[in-house]
């Protein structure tokens, strides 16, 4: 006996007589305002990556690594094979052009930065997506938005006073940012038709891809201007839009001023009427829930996958000017090509999302593991044609980068939406849960990289490029064999479905 899924009605019940456009709906409105807050999230986490480049000075003590019988030292210049294997003669690319700002911090310290966001992001997210399911979702959406944009203003003043309250204030970053992922995430319950929640999840979490794309050439041309100024302006626009949210995002459609009855019908159609009305959780099933592998399916899969998107958006710029020696002028904008094909791969999951949900039925096991199992041997494809590149082909490299950042996405848009299915009473609770666990790498790869990575060669990139393989391999075999997107029978809204089936044959009858 096969259970069902809650969230996909039958192709008799999504008919267009009772469909409510998504042009002009508070829908589309809530999607939209989720897309905005996920750019600007990712806009305050990803720019450090490439501005953190512009704020550390020149370091006199660092020296460029050469082997020894290749080299020769001449008037301060480096006469060297060079990183690709052809001669040439280098200033110090880490003096003369890497960093170009004021504050005196070590390499260490410059290249672990930007990953210290993380410690606080991985405590909030966890905790938040205990709240989420507990208290208003909209709160904890609105105060993420608008007290992270507060401390990131602050976080010049702090980083200039010492690397330890630059560090303490983005800390701080974290733990506001964390809140509101969760508090999106189960938003969409209610603010998004069965029908059509990839579509909508697919729109709003291009945000990611829109917001790390965008702040780079954005936050380069700033940095022209001072390096502060990035903060300044992207933080006030993050504050600004907190504030306006506040009449925008509601957490019921009872509490919505502006929704109309009929959307309010079709957002509980395909549904019991009890399992869409918003119930407290009183009790956790945690004996079954830590008993059930889709759980653990979710959480690994999204853990290992995770990896591979935050080395890219963390680290990329770093390495198009060590590992593929462009210039610092030039990495600001290429290092935002490849979210091109991130956005491709969203605008089709988002146009086809619907569709397939419709034509596919209840059981869509087979189908997403497909997906995501295509999605994965396309990207470890793509990360070896990058490994077995040199620095001479850059255009080959950014090329491959933005596939890879393609199927990357198409993966994600793949596992993610599979929690609304099995578990929608703990979305809140097992989305923070896997997110938190997920962005442990967030502070772990730049320590990894510090590890590796000591002169910039193409070589040592080289080995945290084949960590990449790793991870996605193991993301693949969990999600292929484990996951599931049948609603499972420990969720309260199972019961609520069995409570109904009955009622709903007697009038059919």
């Amino acid at each position: 006996m096969s259970s069902m899924s809650w969230t996909l009605p039958r192709l008799s019940q999504s008919s267009a007589s009772t469909a409510h456009g998504l042009v002009g709906s508070v829908r589309l409105t809530y999607a939209i305002c989720a897309f905005l807050a996920t750019c600007l999230h990712a806009a305050m986490r990803n720019m450090l990556g490439m501005i953190i480049l512009k704020m550390v000075m020149p370091r006199p003590e660092d020296a460029l690594v050469v082997p020894a019988g290749l080299s020769r030292l001449t008037e301060g210049n480096v006469t060297s094979t060079g990183r690709c294997g052809s001669p040439r003669v280098v200033f110090n690319p880490q003096i003369q052009e890497t960093q170009s700002g004021d504050l005196p911090w070590t390499r260490n310290q410059e290249l672990t930065f930007p990953g210290v966001y993380y410690y606080g992001y991985v405590v909030s997210i966890s905790l938040s997506g205990y709240l989420a399911d507990r208290c208003s979702s909209k709160r904890l959406f609105i105060v993420s938005l608008i007290f992270e944009a507060v401390a990131y203003i602050l976080l010049p003043a702090m980083a200039h006073s010492s690397f330890e309250a630059g560090v303490v204030d983005l800390v701080i970053c974290g733990l506001l940012a964390g809140c509101g992922n969760p508090a999106m995430y189960k938003l969409f319950v209610t603010w998004a038709h069965p029908t059509e929640r990839t579509a909508l999840l697919s729109f709003a979490y291009s945000g990611l891809l829109m917001g790390s794309m965008l702040v780079y050439p954005v936050a380069s041309y700033l940095s022209n201007f001072g390096w502060e100024l990035s903060f300044y302006v992207v933080g006030g626009v993050g504050l600004s839009f907190g504030i306006a949210c506040c009449f925008l995002v509601y957490d019921t459609v009872e509490q919505h001023p502006r929704i109309s009855n009929e959307e309010v019908d079709y957002l509980r159609q395909g549904k019991s009427q009890l399992g869409q009305q918003r119930q407290p959780v009183v009790t956790i099933p945690w004996k079954s829930l830590l008993a059930a592998p889709p759980v653990y399916a979710f959480i690994l899969t999204h853990m290992f996958h995770t990896y591979t998107f935050l080395v890219i958006v963390q680290l990329m710029p770093r390495f198009m000017r060590e590992a593929m020696e462009f210039d610092l002028r030039e990495v600001g904008f290429l290092s935002a090509a490849p979210y091109l094909g991130g956005i491709c791969s969203k605008v089709m999951c988002i146009l086809g999302g619907s569709y397939v949900e419709r034509r596919v039925g209840p059981d869509q096991n087979c189908v997403r593991r497909m997906l995501y199992g295509i999605c994965s041997i396309l990207t470890t494809s793509l990360i070896g044609v990058i490994i077995l590149a040199n620095c001479d082909d850059k255009i080959l490299v950014l090329v491959m980068f933005a596939f890879m950042m393609a199927t990357t996405d198409m993966g994600f848009s793949g596992y993610w939406p599979t929690l609304l299915y099995f578990a929608p009473s703990f979305a809140g609770l097992l989305s923070g849960l896997a997110n938190g666990m997920a962005h442990l790498s967030g502070f772990l790869a730049p320590h990894l990289v510090a590890a590796l990575v000591h002169t910039g060669s193409k070589d040592e990139w080289n080995v945290v490029l084949m960590t990449l393989i790793v991870f996605n391999t193991m993301a693949m075999l969990v999600f292929a064999f484990c996951s599931s997107t049948n609603l499972q029978p420990w969720d309260p809204r199972s019961r609520m479905e069995k409570t109904a089936s009955p009622s709903a044959q007697e009038s059919n009858s």
